[in-house]
């Protein structure tokens, strides 16, 4: 499917679009994703498919929470920094404010509400949901150059086993997917491949594309280790306030991998070195940003709920989006001009097909945990079957895995 952008969007269908994304975005970033590809590409058009590709491939060598820059993104290219600041925030705020409340209600009693039941038929929606978007992203990823197909499919399989057996070095692998679709696309095409420009496949504003108000220092911003090295040395002249944002701040600048890497960036500080946390807690605090809607990363908000309140809570996610949201800010206007560059697009072409077959191998290998029974099983097969045929919008079957868990709930306990 090659579909055409529409014009863009008003703002408040920006708004009310990623709202609706965020409280139906159970099941991590990939789910995330799979939503935004749903709503944003194949329902509305606001953007082509293989522009989609290009920002998931852009973000993914980003710092920071993918789905959540995926989404900033999305919003840069229909409506400039507005739209950014309207998308990101839209995206994030339903699940900081859930959150939040759940994190005081249990260091209030010391125990999670009971969710957990819910996501007997939630699990195989959003499973439904992962691998279908994988399967379009998959076949996206091929087509151009289409001297590049065959290997392309090899990166697509190495995805797959990579999420497989080698999880954490997914990153890698996208770096390492666009360099080699990069050298492969020049050595058939020459120095040609490097030069010549193709047509914009999305809808761009005057100053996005470099010609009219782009910074003249294209490509140029400070290291995104460099919160970290300043954490290090101010954090013992600050208040607890203080520390808990500029940790925040450091964590987000080498967060790379995807909300779940923050677990484990997180654990050594905040339960080790900083004690604001024992073990159970953050086990806990794991377990309540998994049973809600939204991106995982609103883990800090437990973390900064238990070291100032409403407040902690509110500066730990401001901290650990800052990073996120200057990087994207800063790389936006030029991708929109990279990414009409043949060697740039190849480049990125290796990226999404890393990316696609790691999603769909992601979604693989949560099938065991996701479909505990054969009721559950059957309801995964009924939904892949009705996204992939009828081409229902994903949303739709989020909506219903939620209420066929919550029946669940209530008359099987």
């Amino acid at each position: 499917m090659n579909n055409t952008p529409n014009q863009p969007p008003r703002f408040w269908d920006l708004l009310l679009t990623f709202l609706r994304i965020s409280l139906l975005g159970f099941g991590g970033p990939n789910a995330h994703l799979a939503l935004m590809l749903d709503e944003v590409v194949d329902r509305r058009q606001w953007i082509t498919r293989e522009h989609f590709l290009h920002l998931v491939a852009a973000t993914n060598l980003l710092p920071g929470p993918n789905s959540s820059e995926v989404a900033i993104h999305i919003g840069y290219t229909q409506r400039g920094w507005r739209g950014a600041l309207a998308t990101g925030l839209a995206f994030l705020l339903p699940t900081l404010l859930i959150v939040t409340v759940l994190s005081a209600l249990y260091f209030r009693f010391g125990t999670l509400p009971a969710v957990e039941g819910v996501f007997w038929g939630l699990k195989p929606a959003i499973l439904a949901v992962i691998l279908a978007a994988g399967w379009k992203l998959g076949k996206a990823a091929l087509g151009y150059p289409e001297s590049l197909n065959g290997f392309l499919l090899a990166l697509a399989i190495g995805g797959i086993l990579i999420s497989f057996f080698f999880d954490r070095l997914e990153v890698p692998a996208m770096v390492v997917g666009g360099l080699a679709a990069w050298g492969l696309f020049r050595m058939k095409r020459g120095e040609e491949g490097g030069e010549n420009q193709d047509r914009q496949t999305g809808p761009t504003e005057p100053g996005k594309d470099g010609s009219d108000g782009t910074p003249t220092r294209a490509g140029l911003f400070p290291p995104l280790a460099a919160p970290v090295a300043i954490t290090a040395g101010i954090l013992p002249a600050v208040g607890s306030i203080g520390h808990l944002f500029l940790f925040m701040v450091g964590a987000g600048a080498v967060l790379f991998g995807g909300g779940y890497m923050l677990v484990a960036l997180l654990e050594p500080f905040v339960v080790g070195s900083f004690g604001w946390l024992t073990a159970d807690q953050f086990l806990d605090g794991i377990a309540l940003t998994q049973a809600v809607p939204g991106p995982i990363v609103t883990l800090v908000a437990f973390v900064g709920f238990s070291v100032a309140g409403v407040l902690g809570a509110v500066v730990a996610t401001v901290g650990i989006y800052l990073p996120s949201f200057s990087a994207v800010l800063l790389v936006a206007p030029h991708l929109e001009r990279w990414r009409r560059v043949d060697g740039f697009r190849a480049a990125l072409k290796g990226v999404n097909a890393v990316v696609a077959g790691a999603i769909l191998g992601v979604g693989l290998t949560l099938l065991p945990s996701g479909l505990p029974d054969r009721w559950a099983a059957g309801l995964f097969l009924l939904a892949l079957f009705v996204l992939v045929r009828f081409k229902v919008p994903a949303v739709w079957i989020v909506a219903g895995g939620l209420v066929l868990g919550g029946a669940h709930l209530a008359f099987l306990g």
